[in-house]
């Protein structure tokens, strides 16, 4: 009799133990569109195609020169002729929602979280806590969508607006809550993409820490920050186009490199050698007139274009050797150089795009994109391969100045029809 209760009480108990693995892994169902790393959910990118990847306008309307006085357009063939202004771009259009949650930007198809939270309610995160929020709004079917995700930094970057600065965003269309300029200079708001180098040996950081990029819409820069160690910054979710910010290049065979989803033909080598703001435009000009490669309608990138070629899966001193080297598609070549603190490295190259170094102040400074680490002039990785930093457009012009000398890398806009 005891042999016979035993046995129904072993069926019982693998009765239970085979419905309760069922109803987890039915719960537990595996969403193939997602990567499952111990960080975050990274949703797959979708392949690039023709004009999938269009690149919005910085807005910036203005003309400086090397002191940031604002200049009249400069005319072809003049100094400082060439800068951002200069050359039409795709305007911005963003389209709120009638809830008031989210914003629709009808250029690059993404959609956009209005408003985020402040501190005071929870919203900053370390890196790897930003996935609370995407669950958060998941689970709220939030604007009426439950894909929300963090964006990566080319589609973080695409909100990036010059036409006003500190902050650059459309603050019509998007929140940025700010009591005074300190404030602001904090605005700092997550991507999905992790460095793949560590903080270097920097005053104040901590050596070895593990990276991931953001963009701070308070002073308008692309840096790498620590995930887990110091300060917790914001996140501002995205759904939509998984093709956004997907190169598709294509190698001409003849010096240029183009990239069928921007619509960019791109110089495939750079110019060899460092130079201030004035002459990195003036060497436009001279190549148009030399008629380079075939062409001459060469211009200095803005800051939005040239970010669209960084390839943030690469630095120079990354920790998987399979990744090593400059920030950027292996098609290109960049010229090797020493930086500050005499390690190989490579250049930072200039855009056309002014900056505001100050908030309310004038533009004496340009932005720049680095593939090579954006180092603290020391050698040592600060703000990662791939960052956009400004600087001041001419030597000796006063306090700050740290990379000035920068190369260049000419782009031109093809018929896509």
């Amino acid at each position: 009799m005891r042999s016979k209760v035993n046995q129904q009480s072993f069926l019982s108990v693998l009765i239970a133990v085979f419905i309760l693995l069922t109803v987890n892994l039915a719960g537990c169902k595996k969403d193939d569109s997602l990567t499952y790393t111990s960080d975050i959910q990274v949703v797959a990118r979708s392949a690039a195609s023709k004009g999938s990847y269009p690149i919005v306008g910085t807005s910036q309307t203005g003309c400086w020169d090397d002191t940031g006085n604002k200049i009249t357009s400069p005319a072809l063939g003049a100094a400082f002729y060439g800068q951002d202004s200069q050359f039409a771009h795709t305007t911005p259009v963003y389209t709120k929602s009638s809830d008031g949650l989210t914003v629709k930007d009808e250029v690059t198809g993404l959609t956009w979280q209005k408003t985020y939270e402040k501190p005071t309610s929870g919203g900053m995160y370390y890196w790897a806590d930003t996935q609370t929020e995407v669950d958060n709004l998941n689970q709220q079917i939030y604007g009426g969508y439950n894909d929300w995700r963090v964006p990566t930094i080319k589609e973080l970057y695409s909100l990036w607006n010059v036409s006003v600065g500190w902050p650059y965003i459309d603050t019509k269309y998007f929140d940025i809550k700010y009591t005074d300029e300190q404030d602001l200079s904090h605005a700092i708001f997550w991507s999905s993409d992790k460095y793949t180098g560590v903080m270097g040996n920097v005053n104040g950081e901590t050596p070895g820490a593990e990276l991931a990029f953001g963009v701070n819409f308070g002073t308008g820069h692309i840096k790498s920050y620590s995930i887990s160690v110091g300060p917790k910054h914001f996140v501002r979710c995205v759904r939509g186009n998984l093709s956004y910010g997907v190169n598709l290049f294509q190698n001409n065979s003849d010096g240029t490199i183009s990239d069928l989803a921007t619509g960019l033909m791109w110089q495939q080598t750079d110019n060899g050698s460092g130079m201030d703001w004035e002459h990195a435009l003036a060497y436009a000009q001279t190549q148009n007139s030399a008629n380079y490669l075939g062409h001459n309608d060469w211009r200095l990138p803005n800051s939005k274009e040239l970010q669209s070629l960084v390839d943030y899966t690469h630095s120079p001193y990354a920790t998987n050797p399979a990744n090593v080297g400059p920030a950027i598609n292996a098609l290109f070549s960049c010229t090797g150089i020493l930086n500050d603190g005499g390690k190989a490295d490579y250049p930072y190259y200039w855009t056309s795009t002014s900056a505001m170094s100050l908030a309310n102040g004038s533009y004496p400074s340009a932005w720049y994109v680095a593939v090579g680490q954006a180092e603290d002039g020391n050698g040592e990785n600060l703000h990662g391969a791939g960052a956009v930093r400004f600087d001041k457009k001419i030597v000796g012009t006063g306090q700050g100045e740290e990379r000035v000398i920068n190369y260049v890398r000419l782009v031109r806009t093809i018929n896509m029809n």
